[in-house]
């Protein structure tokens, strides 16, 4: 590796080998790398701290704008590691000629996911570069929230016989995001961009291992790095994965995968098998978990982890992580 690709911010391998040369030089400056927020405790009470930067090309799409995608984005984060969110800065990468009228729907947005999750924003910053030099809109968040159930959540956690859930349908933001970017009506499909902060209550009742939003990379990327982590195989039902009509038709055309496309507001959660029922019972008692699935297992400890999936036909394929960026600008 001598320059940065495109392909390194997608999420795949090329992402966590970046990752790696950055974190290796970065070095005992480290305190928490296995997360998408670092953990740490400060005067007894446990905190979650996150950032992250939203690029995304439309920034306006059904169901949200990239003002909505970065609160929401940044909350789920912190909720991963089963924190309360309170706290997040917002700063704000213009373009010379962005449109006043686009700005204040922006803001709208985070005004009204802020609001809605009870968050204080604390700090920003704002920034113009000339025309060309960005794409519109960059916005960076930071966020920070109380840890509610310690250290009993965390990637290394899962354990073989572990069920996994997803909260809803896969796919739906990426592929809405590619469908727009090559203009094909997206029908009925909307981004699924949404806070998930409605998992905090069973994330400190039950028995959960892991929790984390499949963002970039989707579904396989992110069971991979959690496979990677505990030193454990997944395995994946086919017959189990909730996708929609209008995603399917849309990897169809594109030749993508479904289960590599990039969510905004599910989380697959992995859990102790006995608990598995009685998670899906209370997930389906919120409208916005209702279609909670369990769509696979967690089948034993392995020195070189993996991830695969059970196809309908009962064939077993392997679901690595992927090389080159299959939908940049994402997210």
């Amino acid at each position: 590796m001598t320059t940065v690709r495109l392909a390194h911010g997608g999420g795949g391998r090329l992402a966590r080998e970046l990752l790696e040369f950055i974190t290796g030089l970065l070095g005992p400056c480290l305190a928490s790398t296995d997360e998408d927020s670092g953990v740490f405790t400060l005067t007894g009470t446990d905190w979650a701290m996150t950032t992250d930067s939203f690029i995304i090309t439309p920034p306006f799409f059904p169901g949200g704008d990239i003002g909505k995608l970065s609160v929401c984005g940044t909350i789920n984060d912190l909720v991963m590691v089963g924190a309360k969110p309170l706290y997040l800065t917002l700063a704000l990468l213009l373009e010379e000629g962005f449109s006043l009228a686009d700005l204040e729907r922006v803001m709208e947005s985070v005004r009204t996911e802020a609001l809605r999750n009870g968050i204080k924003i604390v700090a920003g910053d704002t920034k113009v570069a000339a025309r060309g030099e960005l794409d519109g809109i960059f916005i960076n968040t930071a966020g920070l929230g109380e840890r509610l159930c310690g250290d009993k959540i965390g990637a290394r956690r899962a354990r073989p016989g572990d069920r996994v859930l997803i909260t809803g349908s896969m796919g739906d933001h990426g592929g809405l995001i590619m469908a727009l970017r090559h203009g094909f009506n997206p029908g009925r499909l909307r981004s699924d961009c949404a806070a998930l902060t409605g998992l905090l209550p069973l994330a400190v009742e039950f028995d959960i291992h892991v929790m984390r939003d499949p963002t970039r990379g989707g579904v396989a990327t992110v069971l991979n790095e959690i496979a990677r982590a505990s030193g454990v195989d997944v395995l994946l039902w086919e017959e189990a994965l909730p996708v929609k009509e209008e995603v399917k038709g849309i990897c169809e055309i594109l030749g993508l995968d479904p289960l590599y496309l990039a969510c905004e507001g599910r989380a697959l959660l992995v859990c102790a098998p006995e608990e598995s029922a009685r998670i899906l019972e209370e997930l389906h008692r919120r409208e916005e978990f209702a279609a909670s699935r369990e769509i696979g297992e967690v089948t034993g400890f392995s020195a070189d982890p993996k991830v695969s999936l059970l196809t309908i036909t009962g064939g077993r394929r392997l679901l690595p992580l992927p090389v080159e960026e299959l939908t940049p600008r994402i997210c």
